[in-house]
């Protein structure tokens, strides 16, 4: 059977060309996001000798003495970015190589009725449908292998150019991340065609005499039952997300969402013709012959409907649900900082990282000034039951803070911190299961461990570091100084913000202090996290989205390569070459159309469940969608499917002939 596969390629090239393409660039993707996280596993830990010496021993819980050192790189975040990608791009794979393989066996039905007339056997039937695979596949990861590796070096300069990585990545070695992506192309091409090659053994020989591209069963049940699957995992997820708490809710909508859409796609055979058909009723009336042969196409040709609809549908909704869940979490952390912030004014270094504590106590004396916080950021060590890990800490005054920002003391008592004394935040405490009262093991780096009772837990969003220091607080390090200042003015003064910012930076000097106001500093703030979202958005959506484009060309390629016959027949009695592409024109609109609907309703479902598991105090939580880029996504799809499908069907009627409407395909 393997020959009779490497024969079926070759004649049927254009229907093969588009599976190629895909899982080539399927592989590609994998492999350069492979690359990338294996350039940032080479980077050392500690590059810098000189922080060696700063480090921390602490005593687990269980005995064992864990040695951490200061000034290791965290990598942690561009990590976490280039694994969401190749998880985006890995299921954008999986999901256009399945729908691409099926959809290759729903337009050769009844060659594989004619191979059973004959009397080739189904499980004959299925080892030649999997030889047609590993017969593109293997060539297809070669090919994409070798993309990956032309390309992973300048994935690397252009991540490197965004600033989401704090050290320059190098390419390293490429041997295995591209053997993990050509075997990972090769299991999604099996698995992928698995399915389709169980639906061409059942294929029936009397498939051989249809003559009409009719689908005789709306939806498979394997399809159905794998639908009703991840229909019913993809509600109880997105069900569970608002009551989960913010950390918990980000997979479960995230995953949620891709579960219903992958359902949506399942279940596409079953209701897209319905709904095309309602979305096509203008159409008749608008244009009644172009119309009604494009409402009736997409009608009748459930299977091929579908997988028109499916990448986009997939797509949308994908890059959807993770743009919107970033955006939405800025958008939500920014709401929360203002509400909490009751300063007017916020005091920053005018040169240099960090403010000048002789600044800060000028600031306090300044009769108009009924409060300063000043937070003064340091890296700990943190024992636990287990492990020790590294932990963001503050030097900072609790009452102080209290006073400049909305803070709630969920448990203990709120008071100025001595020695041996932390406080922690609600998030902190709910991790890792502290409570006011308890004891907690640190350690600064260059110092020496310190045994501190926590007396307050607090709830005041990212205001409140996850661990208050006293300010006693001294390592072997220099000690740290606040790199802003959060200022509360009296009754009398607040009404008169900007003057009384003009006059403090006056007094204090503009050499030494900028001085901006609470609303005006978040303004500025915004942008520059606006900014480093769309990077992170920018990592995440446009090589998916690019391949998904390409996925929804090679779909249409593969459509229109098996409906030669077809459009001859049209203009045999009687329709015009114009009427030809306006029904071409009016199908790939109406698909689009209806898989941006699709992949739009999935996405809100996902997007408000997840909006119910984050807080703003005193408000609503924001939902924040990136409308310019998701309008860009769906608008090159649009341009991709109108360009290719008017370009297939000029070929097509370049070929118009009475021999096609008589031979087989």
């Amino acid at each position: 059977m393997w020959r009779l596969s490497v024969r079926s390629v070759r004649h049927y090239w254009a229907l093969f060309a588009g599976t190629f393409v895909a899982l080539s660039l399927g592989v590609a993707l994998i492999g350069v996001s492979a690359s990338a996280l294996a350039a940032t596993w080479a980077v050392p830990v500690s590059p810098g000798a000189a922080n060696r010496n700063l480090s921390v021993t602490l005593t687990d819980g269980t005995g064992a003495e864990r040695t951490l050192s200061s000034g290791d790189l965290d990598m942690g975040g561009v990590q976490s970015v280039l694994a969401m990608a190749g998880v985006v791009s890995a299921f954008v794979t999986v999901f256009v190589i399945a729908g691409t393989f099926a959809f290759g066996i729903a337009l050769r039905r009844r060659d594989m009725g004619l191979l059973r007339l004959v009397g080739a056997g189904g499980p004959q039937v299925r080892r030649m449908v999997l030889g047609e695979s590993l017969a593109v596949a293997v060539p297809a990861a070669l090919a994409g292998c070798v993309v990956a590796a032309a390309a992973a070096p300048v994935a690397l300069e252009s991540l490197n150019g965004t600033g989401l990585s704090p050290v320059d990545l190098r390419p390293g070695p490429l041997l295995w991340p591209l053997v993990f992506a050509a075997g990972s192309g090769l299991v999604i091409a099996v698995s992928g065609m698995l399915a389709a090659s169980k639906r061409a053994a059942r294929v029936r020989p009397t498939e051989a005499l249809r003559e009409a591209d009719l689908d005789a069963r709306t939806i498979t049940a394997g399809r159905a039952v794998m639908g009703v699957l991840t229909c019913v995992a993809g509600a109880v997820m997105v069900a569970l997300a608002p009551g989960a708490g913010t950390e918990a809710a980000t997979p479960l909508a995230l995953f949620g969402t891709m579960a219903l859409a992958v359902a949506a796609t399942l279940f596409g055979p079953l209701y897209l013709p319905p709904l095309l058909r309602l979305m096509t009723l203008p159409l008749r009336w608008a244009d009644p012959v172009a119309g009604r042969l494009a409402a009736e196409s997409v009608s009748t040709s459930r299977r091929r409907t579908a997988s028109l609809v499916g990448p986009v549908l997939a797509i949308l909704a994908i890059v959807g649900v993770f743009t919107t869940v970033l955006s939405t979490t800025g958008a939500a952390t920014e709401a929360d900082d203002r509400a909490r912030t009751a300063g007017q004014l916020v005091v920053e270094p005018a040169a240099g990282a960090t403010l000048s504590r002789e600044a800060v106590a000028e600031l306090r004396a300044d009769p108009r000034v009924a409060a300063v916080s000043a937070t003064a950021p340091v890296e700990v060590a943190v024992a636990g039951p287990h492990s020790a890990w590294k932990e963001q800490a503050a030097v900072v005054d609790p009452v102080a803070l209290a006073r400049t920002h909305r803070i709630t003391v969920v448990d203990g008592t709120l008071g100025p911190l001595g020695p041996g004394a932390v406080a922690v935040s609600r998030e902190f405490a709910d991790w890792y299961g502290h409570r006011a009262g308890s004891t907690l093991t640190y350690g600064l780096f260059g110092g020496d461990p310190v045994k501190a009772r926590v007396t307050a837990v607090l709830d005041g969003g990212s205001a409140v570091p996850p661990l208050l220091l006293p300010s006693g607080t001294r390592a072997a390090s220099p000690a740290p100084e606040p790199e802003h200042a959060a200022v509360l003015l009296d009754e009398k003064s607040a009404g008169s913000v900007p003057a009384v910012a003009a006059e403090l930076t006056e007094r204090l000097g503009a050499d030494r202090v900028r001085i901006t106001p609470t609303a005006d500093w978040f303004g500025r703030a915004a942008t520059d996290q606006d900014r480093l979202n769309r990077l992170v958005l920018a990592v995440l959506a446009v090589p998916a989205s690019l391949y998904a484009l390409i996925a929804v060309a090679s779909t249409l390629v593969m459509s229109y390569s098996r409906r030669g016959r077809e459009i001859a027949g049209m203009r045999m009695i009687g329709v015009s070459a114009g009427q030809v592409r306006r029904m071409a024109l009016w199908e790939t609109l109406s698909t689009t159309l209806l898989g941006v609907l699709m992949a739009a309703a999935v996405v809100t479902v996902g997007a408000r469940a997840y909006r119910g598991a984050l807080t703003v105090f005193g408000g609503e939580t924001p939902l924040s969608v990136p409308w310019g880029m998701l309008g860009m996504l769906t608008a090159a799809c649009v341009l991709v499917g109108v360009v290719v499908s008017l370009s297939a069907t000029g070929r097509l009627l370049r070929q118009v002939s009475v021999a096609t409407v008589t031979s087989r395909q």
